[in-house]
């Protein structure tokens, strides 16, 4: 498949390629068939599905999923199918940036994540997964809670999103007794165990990433560690309270922190929802300012001139990239239908008349049953320029009228006259030549 974009994905027009993973690619794609009407949307593929099973039953699964979902706080899945061999997810393109995003360009900027933008992040990532854990007897886990699968849009939403790694009755592959999945920074002790992750693990990993929001620093330092030494550090941490990084942490805050990173899941929160109005109660006293303009304010302060360049890509887009593919798309066709080299042109009406005439032997003889040529009796065909006599259906008011428009129209219709004899007889059925010889 070509890689040059704009190019076509089935209903979709793939923009331009945003990131590339283990698991696949991600497009910016648009969506729609009336120019002026497109929807930008995402598109999530799984590549060599043939060679490697086991990736694409982790794709069809995640689709499987995130199909039934509905949440504000979720980035909504509406499509799936697969195109060429390819699988593929379609969801809605988010304005705004991944959590990871926003943490380096606050580090490049010299700029602190927001006390109340973290813990906005924190209840509403909690918010969704109590949707998620508790959505009919599908016992949905995410096991993924991480920067990179947290979505802040520039109005600012918080979406979740990216359920590769999510654990539901609905999979159809089983992970293996002791198989790890995830990131090893954001694993809970019992993954790293290679136990069966519940809601409790989310908990866990969402804890997390709120520690590392609140104190600027990472919470399980396993970079540069080897796989062996990172995962006997995620199977056994000695929690740290944030306020240890940031002393402007309130005791409350510690607390409520503390108890969501407890190793032994059950002195954790219980729920997600549980977790949820811990946060709430905590935010009501030390950030009654957490809110989504907060969030909003804190993204068009550090991505202000990025958010400007994407509106002028994505107005370039719909006023003049996907308006000149859809006519490239549309001439296609036709040169494929009828290419220049092939197209017969229209034969003049005197070369109708002249070749009626070199076939006139052809008009005068018919084969009989056993193939010997019979005579008829029907008269030659006048060449043009020649005085023709009248013909049926043509009056002689008509041939003998002095008028040019008139005489042309004459012999017009009688050569479409011969045309029409002439198809007649080569519909004659001629023996095949095993009958001619018995």
């Amino acid at each position: 498949m070509s890689q040059n974009f704009p190019r076509s994905f089935g209903k979709y027009i793939l923009l331009r390629p945003m990131a590339k993973g283990g698991m696949g690619e991600i497009y910016m794609a648009a969506l729609g068939q009336i120019g002026g009407f497109e929807k930008f949307c995402v598109i999530k593929k799984v590549l060599s599905e043939k060679a490697d099973p086991s990736k694409a039953k982790r794709f069809l699964d995640e689709a499987k999923v995130v199909l039934r979902l509905n949440h504000s706080n979720l980035v909504n899945t509406f499509d799936a199918g697969e195109v060429d061999g390819e699988f593929y997810i379609a969801m809605e393109m988010v304005e705004g940036k991944d959590l990871r995003e926003v943490w380096n360009r606050c580090v490049r900027q010299r700029q602190r994540i927001p006390i109340e933008v973290a813990l906005h992040v924190a209840r509403e990532v909690a918010r969704v997964l109590a949707y998620v854990h508790g959505y009919g007897d599908l016992k949905l886990v995410h096991r993924d809670i991480a920067p990179p699968n947290i979505m802040l849009a520039y109005n600012g939403d918080v979406k979740l999103t990216d359920f590769g790694l999510a654990r539901s009755k609905l999979k159809e592959e089983k992970t293996q007794p002791g198989v790890v999945f995830g990131r090893a920074a954001y694993l809970a002790p019992e993954q790293a165990r290679g136990e069966v992750a519940d809601a409790r693990t989310d908990v866990y990993t969402l804890a997390i990433v709120l520690w590392e929001l609140l104190t600027g620093h990472q919470y399980l330092p396993v970079s540069g560690l080897d796989p062996v030494a990172s995962l006997s550090l995620v199977r056994h941490p000695k929690p740290v309270p944030p306020s240890a990084r940031a002393p402007w942490i309130s005791p409350q805050l510690d607390k409520v922190v503390l108890r969501a990173l407890a190793p032994d899941r059950e002195q954790r929160y219980q729920s997600a929802e549980e977790f949820r109005l811990e946060l709430s109660d905590v935010i009501a006293q030390t950030a009654p300012r957490t809110d989504p303009a907060r969030v909003a304010e804190l993204m068009q302060t550090i991505f202000e001139e990025v958010i400007n360049k994407e509106r002028e890509e994505r107005e370039r887009f719909l006023k003049e990239v996907i308006p000149a593919f859809r006519s490239f798309l549309a001439e296609k066709p036709a040169e494929k239908a009828a290419p220049a080299s092939k197209i017969v042109p229209p034969v003049p009406l005197a070369s109708l008349a002249a070749a009626e005439m070199e076939s006139k032997a052809t008009h005068a003889t018919k084969r009989g049953p056993l193939g010997k040529p019979r005579m008829t009796s029907r008269p030659p065909v006048p060449i043009a320029g020649d005085k023709p006599a009248p013909a049926h259906g043509v009056s002689a008011a008509a041939d003998a009228s002095n008028d040019p428009e008139e005489q042309r129209r004459a012999r017009r219709e009688a050569a479409m006259r011969v045309l029409a004899e002439l198809a007649a007889e080569e519909d004659v059925v001629t023996p095949p030549p095993e009958q001619i010889r018995r």
